[in-house]
């Protein structure tokens, strides 16, 4: 056990407030909202001890003093800042209501109140204010960010949220057990809170009492601008304008700047709580702190993120690029993201386009339900080169750091979680992947396993995630999704019709599906099935989500279905029927009534890839059209003369280049504002890409004549994949309506806001 309590002596107002600690650690670990020690009792009677106290569990782990992380490696600092990150992340996005911490604080004017509250604290530290404060304070006062007086979103803020506050469990994968000293804690302002978390990067050299970052990061340790992402991603915002981070900052240091006052106060009157508390608060430190904040104020003007743009959900502007726009355009990618796409266009030049033909004329022939070996051997080749799990976003990697030690070999686990890229970047790699049918799986970024990956990543128990994530995002193993049925409209989830019920400590499903894309394969080895729970539920709290494995009993792959004659073998499209297929009750994924929600944010990053890979797939039917046309003569010239062949190439250059930078829009959109900020520009990149992908394919085809239509060319092939994609992504009729709901909404919004008199 352990017990907290307010230290003897006089204290300032409000300060070691331990009743609202145990209040507000007893909620969070009633809703297990994010790890806290368990709360045991509290005594508000002083005669006991001689102060109120409470008394918590012991949580046991490490507590890392330094943020520098000394003695750790490169991957465990990257997973223990990620950690840090996301349990912040899961704090802020907690309902504060919702846990019974409604009343906890008040969200309004946050940032003018703590203003207020330090200063007057600092005012009632010292006997002589330093200038550099007076300045600081007058400069805070002047800026305080518009949106302070009513937050858009107001949450539960820590108050102190920093490294030697979390209780590291390194039996547990490294992950937080505990997130400690809540003194501090009040309903407000989410930036302020994360601000504080970033000060290691902000405070000043030369004082050892302050645990700084050094300087250049030790490796692994995220930038600021990256840390600040992985904590927007987990949250799905964007991040503030640099004039506000600036404010976010400063007042995040003044505020330590009062607090050392107070513990400058306390140790002139001998009660302090540390015995070091002199050196840790003295002027030096107080005006070093004062001069940090002013430096930042000063640098204001050169931002270290990027502002962000209009709300992504509407459909008139674009949002902000995560990159401070250059990640939209190839030749100003980041260098260490612009060196992965120059290796990946080596690879496919060197290894995947010379395989075509072998697996093509494979997946022609009588072993075509075989998986040649040339696939296997290019994968290996890939995850030797690095090229291995580029769809996996950082943000979500950070929150898979414990499978690391379950993976035996050295060579995996250095690849298993990607190469941390964000969804713009990965946009402009995985087009280059989309020029061939046979590239995603070669670096393992294939649909349906991302798309099957995420859910477990996002969703999955520990246990789902250590028995079927960990082979998945290895490569061993293959993956299918079960959704789609015969007899009801699977565009609209909410129609579907198979069953998953409970029967003791299993559950039986049974159900037809079909187009489950990938149960064909061999190597497919598990099934994310949806079925209905409790049909009497409301409508999108009926259908469940459950993990199968693909060698149950009752599970049958019946047949391929044809895709304009294809059957894409080994891959496949399957009709299955399962009939009594039992499961534990352990495969539930997240839990009974959750399968919708599970559906929606599986229509995120996962489903923009096919919409990358078709903007590359139309870039290799232009370059085809190019050389076509160069190359052939009909009527006495080459057809590259012809002008009809020429405002035909470039009306497809058009329509590609237009695709494109809907398709990088949306990708954006993810990284800054999540699934359901960026529905409307993900709604538009899943209309506009399949449907110019067809345009251009099929100009191809025709300046290619009968050889376009035929199997001398991947133009068939490409053509036909398109057109599923129109379909298969969710038709077009779902997306143009989510636009236009969109729209209208910002119309009606427009119309509601008070108009200027002109």
């Amino acid at each position: 056990m352990v017990l907290r309590k307010k230290p003897p002596g006089k204290i300032l107002a409000s300060a070691h407030a331990v009743e609202r600690e145990h209040r507000v650690i007893s909620s969070l670990y009633t809703h297990s909202v994010v790890p806290v020690p368990e709360p045991v009792a509290l005594c508000e009677d002083p005669s006991v001890i001689g102060t109120p106290f409470y008394v918590m569990g012991f949580a046991p782990g490490m507590i890392y003093l330094d943020p520098n992380l000394p003695g750790q490696s490169s991957g465990m600092r990257r997973h223990i800042y990620g950690q840090m990150a996301s349990t912040l992340a899961k704090l802020h996005a907690a309902n504060p209501a919702a846990i019974k911490l409604g009343d906890y604080g008040v969200p309004t004017a946050y940032c003018s109140r703590q203003l207020s509250r330090w200063t007057k604290q600092y005012h009632a530290s010292v006997a002589s204010p330093m200038p550099e404060v007076l300045q600081l304070v007058s400069w805070l006062e002047g800026h305080v960010p518009a949106e302070d007086a009513s937050p858009p979103h107001p949450c539960i803020c820590h108050g102190d949220y920093r490294l030697d506050n979390l209780v590291i469990d390194p039996q547990g994968g490294y992950m937080v057990r505990a997130v400690l000293d809540w003194e501090l804690s009040t309903l407000g302002n989410p930036w302020a809170d994360l601000a504080y978390n970033c000060l290691p990067y902000h405070l000043p050299a030369g004082l050892p009492a302050l645990r700084r970052l050094s300087h250049p990061l030790p490796e692994g340790v995220p930038s600021e601008e990256e840390y600040v992402s992985w904590y927007c991603a987990a949250l799905g915002r964007a991040p503030p304008s640099p004039e506000d981070w600036a404010f976010y900052l400063a007042l995040s240091i003044f505020r330590l700047l009062a607090i050392l006052a107070g513990v400058q106060a306390r140790a002139k009157q001998g009660n302090a709580s540390s015995a070091n508390a002199a050196a840790v608060a003295s002027d030096q430190v107080l005006r070093a702190l004062a001069q940090a904040a002013l430096n930042i104020i000063n640098r204001v003007g050169t931002t270290r993120m990027q502002a962000p743009g209009p709300a992504a959900a509407g459909t008139s502007s674009g949002p902000a690029s995560s990159s401070g726009g250059s990640a939209m355009s190839v030749d100003r990618l980041p260098p260490r993201v612009a060196e992965l796409r120059s290796r990946l266009l080596r690879f496919m030049e060197a290894h995947v386009y010379p395989a075509e033909e072998v697996l093509e004329t494979q997946a022609a022939g009588e072993q075509r339900w075989s998986i040649h070996p040339l696939q296997e051997q290019l994968k290996a080749k890939a995850k030797a080169e690095g090229l291995w799990n580029l769809w996996l976003p950082a943000s979500l990697a950070s929150q898979l750091h414990h499978l690391l030690p379950l993976c035996e070999d050295a060579a995996d686990r250095e690849v298993l979680l990607g190469a941390g890229l964000s969804n713009l970047e990965y946009a402009h790699l995985c087009e280059i992947m989309g020029r061939s049918a046979w590239a995603p799986e070669c670096f393992n970024c294939s649909a349906p396993d991302t798309g099957n990956m995420e859910i477990l990543a996002k969703y999955g128990s520990k246990e789902q995630q250590q028995a079927w994530l960990l082979p998945l995002l290895r490569g061993q193993i293959r993956s299918c999704f079960a959704m789609t049925e015969k007899l009801v409209a699977s565009s609209d989830a909410t129609n579907i019709q198979a069953s998953i019920k409970l029967s003791g400590s299993q559950y039986v499903l049974n159900g037809i599906k079909w187009w489950t894309s990938g149960a064909c394969d061999p190597r497919c080895k598990i099934a994310i099935f949806m079925g209905k729970t409790d049909p009497t539920a409301a409508a999108h709290k009926q259908q469940s989500m459950i993990l199968v494995p693909m060698e149950c009993t009752g599970v049958k792959v019946v047949r391929p279905m044809l895709v304009y004659g294809y059957d894409d073998a080994p891959h496949g499209h399957a009709e299955v029927h399962f009939t009594d297929v039992r499961v534990p009750a352990s495969n539930m994924i997240l839990g009974e009534g959750r399968g919708f929600e599970i559906a929606q944010g599986r229509l995120g990053p996962g489903r923009l890839h096919h919409c990358m890979r078709l903007v590359g797939a139309a870039e290799r039917a232009i370059e085809l059209m190019a050389s076509r046309g160069m190359q052939r003569t009909v009527f006495g010239g080459p057809i590259a003369k012809q002008g009809a062949y020429q405002a035909d190439l470039a009306r497809c250059r058009i329509d590609l280049n237009g695709a494109r930078l809907l398709v990088l829009a949306a990708a954006d959109a993810l990284d800054q504002h999540g699934n359901k900020g960026a529905r409307g520009a993900i709604a538009m990149a899943k209309v506009a890409a399949p449907n110019m992908a067809l345009r251009v394919i099929d100009s191809a085809v025709q300046v290619h004549g009968a050889a376009g239509v035929s199997q001398d060319t991947v133009l068939s092939r490409l053509w036909t994949a398109a057109r599923t994609l129109r379909i298969a992504d969710g038709p077009d009729e779902v997306h143009l309506g989510t636009i236009a709901k969109l729209e209208l909404a910002a119309q009606r919004k427009r119309e509601a806001a008070p108009r200027a008199k002109l």
